[in-house]
């Protein structure tokens, strides 16, 4: 009779050193007296009981409030860009009206831009509305490309005039305001965008032709149908190329049904 071979023993493996257990968080007092000093580089989990307090406060607004007037002491130009990025990230979650006088500087710095807009992208009213409109005429290059498209994303009808003046100016430029217009979608900006058919170079254009259709949209969506047919009708010429005249066409189709 034929034995299987024996499988030879198996040598158990030696315990490696102890893993050693995670450094506590620290306090929240703590952990923002080291906010003050946060760098680039510096372990981010000492933020975290920060964070978990900006989870905490949602629903006691007395909390909220306390925790936001905080939170914006650190956004002086005396501490690190990480740090005041770090506090718009929480402000984006809790930030009210009362954070736009803070926010707003920030706008205009290119590192910081980005994370400004986003904070006033989310808090509603007038105020952060004024702050994006105000910074339309200040901003340059990429910032100003990114202020407008804030304004877009609010649909601040107020910035209907500033935007139709950037249409005249550099092309990427003119071409964001021409989205932004459409985003709008008010009689005003398809009448701005009804204009600026046909002009500027072809990047220009296309927005132009992009920003008839998201307008269109948001007429119908307002209710004004016979407004979006008559914007709509104005792209399915002759004149427009025909990848246009299509797309033109097929929205042109689907306001009539709605019609």
């Amino acid at each position: 009779m034929v034995q299987a071979p024996q499988t030879p023993p198996q040598t158990p493996p030696r315990p490696g050193p102890p893993q050693a257990a995670p450094a506590p968080l620290p306090t929240l007092e703590q952990s923002f007296e080291l906010l003050k000093e946060f760098k680039l580089g510096t372990d981010s989990t000492v933020l975290i009981p920060i964070e978990q307090e900006v989870m905490r406060v949602h629903g006691d607004e007395t909390a909220r409030s306390a925790l936001e007037k905080r939170l914006l002491a650190y956004l002086g130009g005396s501490y690190a860009s990480v740090t005041r990025a770090f506090v718009c990230r929480q402000l984006v979650l809790i930030g009210s009206a009362a954070s736009v006088p803070a926010v707003t500087p920030l706008i205009l710095d290119e590192e910081l831009s980005v994370h400004a807009r986003n904070v006033l992208e989310h808090i509603p009213g007038p105020e952060s509305e004024k702050a994006l409109r105000d910074a339309l005429g200040q901003a340059k290059g990429r910032t100003r490309i990114g202020v407008i498209n804030s304004v877009a994303a609010r649909r601040d009808a107020a910035s209907t005039p500033a935007l139709i003046k950037i249409l005249g100016e550099d092309p990427p430029s003119a071409a964001a305001a021409a989205k932004a217009l459409g985003e709008i979608g008010t009689s005003e900006a398809a009448k701005a965008l009804t204009a600026a058919r046909g002009r500027g170079p072809a990047p220009v254009q296309q927005a132009v032709v992009d920003g008839t259709l998201i307008c269109a949209d948001r007429l119908v969506a307002a209710g004004q149908r016979s407004h979006a047919i008559t914007l709509l009708e104005g792209v399915t010429g002759a004149s427009q190329p025909e990848h246009v005249r299509q797309a033109a066409r097929r929205t042109l189709s689907a306001v009539t049904r709605k019609s």
